[in-house]
């Protein structure tokens, strides 16, 4: 599978950023990367290991992708330039990734690649955590960054006394490649630098670590797993994210609610338990700049009904994103694009379930059901987290989304009868779901009188 270096090389940028990091890996872009991963889908094409058999979700992507290039071209053309390259790369890391996988073992593979990183981002965050505080000097550094002065510290007023420079000061724990906590809470580079975030990343790869296990079960294994859920429950208790806390719960309430039930909602609660009691933190003024932003999202909504403000423009109305990725949509892009989006999402959730329903308990089949409710719980948790982050273009989604188009064309390779249908009625679905979400938000805004 000449593909999967490609999306190898498409996690280690996205993840990790070490061309920010290490001078001599500036060559390491996006160019870089896709052409890669595009050049060994290609290569996989051309000897025939692969053919276009696509999926609900590449027409729904696809359409989002256009109706963004379209919206954005009548609002903003000066920027439809930056519009192309996010959206681009995110569309080519989804085509890659769901079309380039399609048998179950290169599911495995790149979902074994996905789980050593967020094991790695995991035990890198721990690093940070438990690192003594250091004194940053606030946007001294090189690029804007923060600069460690050297000094030990455990509260800011330590960091103020001998300070020599006109900034403000930080005290903060210092992690790997030039990271540090912010507020104390756990963090990295890049796309994972807001610890709520990172806690999301973590929560995508946790239930992979399941599915190998389930795989085969050897001692080795049992160990990974071991090692996967408690650094990352861990790691997310130490980001203190709220959303990261419920998205946890979620993704441990799916496998409990398969093996017993509904009754297995309060088993996962319980076994989520240590998570939400350690984790999070009680930030009033968050809270309050969260519905603020639901506000302005629904205010540039209503001045812009049909199009929304554009793609990436949110911030270009408000001084921060709109912290809920159903509104970030609808306030950037309107009905259409929410509708896409979310049609997006549902359809991800279908194919898993349909997976595990339709399917036959022997053979292939046993695998392909495995990794259906590991993806099933990724994206559970990642729903959860789509209602407190702005995630909607985060490059990490699209690859999430592309791995369930993997599992469907893994299991259309062996079963191509095997079909799962987005027609009218799910539109319709969605659509009313859509309705009733963005209703509920704003009711609940005008009681909070916002």
């Amino acid at each position: 599978m000449f593909v999967i270096p490609g999306i190898v090389a498409l996690l280690t940028f996205e993840l990790w950023r070490l061309n920010e990091v290490f001078e001599g890996l500036r060559w390491f872009s996006v160019p870089f990367v896709m052409g890669l991963a595009i050049f060994g889908y290609v290569l996989d094409f051309g000897v025939g290991v692969n053919r276009p058999r696509g999926s609900a979700m590449l027409l729904l992507l696809g359409g989002l992708f256009l109706f963004a290039v379209g919206t954005t071209t009548a609002r903003v053309p000066d920027t439809l330039t930056l519009q192309i390259l996010v959206l681009g790369v995110d569309l080519a890391a989804f085509i890659v990734v769901s079309e380039g996988i399609q048998t179950l073992r290169s599911l495995a593979a790149v979902s074994a690649i996905l789980l050593v990183f967020t094991m790695a981002l995991s035990l890198a965050s721990i690093y940070q955590g438990l690192s003594p505080q250091v004194c940053y000097v606030a946007g001294a550094g090189p690029g804007g960054n923060d600069l460690a002065d050297g000094r030990s510290c455990t509260v800011i007023a330590d960091c103020l006394k001998g300070g020599t420079y006109d900034h403000d000061y930080l005290c903060e724990h210092p992690g790997l490649f030039g990271s540090h906590s912010i507020g104390g809470r756990v963090r990295f580079k890049g796309i994972l630098e807001d610890p709520n975030e990172l806690a999301w990343a973590i929560c995508v790869g946790m239930p992979l670590a399941l599915a190998l296990y389930q795989l085969r079960r050897t001692w080795f294994r049992r160990i990974l797993v071991l090692v996967a859920m408690g650094a990352g429950c861990l790691c997310v208790i130490m980001t203190q994210s709220r959303s990261g806390q419920l998205a946890v719960a979620g993704v441990f309430g799916v496998y409990f609610v398969r093996r017993f039930g509904w009754r297995g909602v309060v088993v996962g609660a319980l076994v989520s338990l240590p998570v939400l009691l350690l984790g999070g933190r009680s930030d009033q003024s968050s809270s309050e700049e969260r519905l603020e932003c639901w506000g302005e999202a629904i205010s540039m909504w209503r001045g812009n009904p049909l199009s929304g403000v554009g793609v990436l423009q949110f911030t270009e109305h408000h001084y921060l994103t709109a912290h809920n990725s159903f509104l970030l949509t609808l306030a950037e892009l309107g009905p259409v694009g929410i509708l896409l989006w979310s049609s997006a999402l549902y359809a991800a959730f279908k194919i898993t379930i349909e997976v595990q329903r339709d399917l036959a308990t022997e053979g292939e089949a046993i695998s392909a059901r495995i990794f259906a409710s590991a993806l099933l719980a990724s994206l559970a948790g990642t729903a959860i987290s789509a209602f407190f982050l702005s995630i909607a273009y985060r490059v990490v989604l699209w690859i999430l989304l592309g791995l369930v188009g993997g599992l469907y064309a893994s299991v259309r390779a062996h079963d191509p009868t095997f079909r799962v249908r987005f027609g009218w009625s799910d539109l319709a679905l969605v659509f009313g779901g859509d309705v009733v979400l963005i209703g509920t938000i704003m009711i609940y805004l005008k009681v909070k009188g916002v």
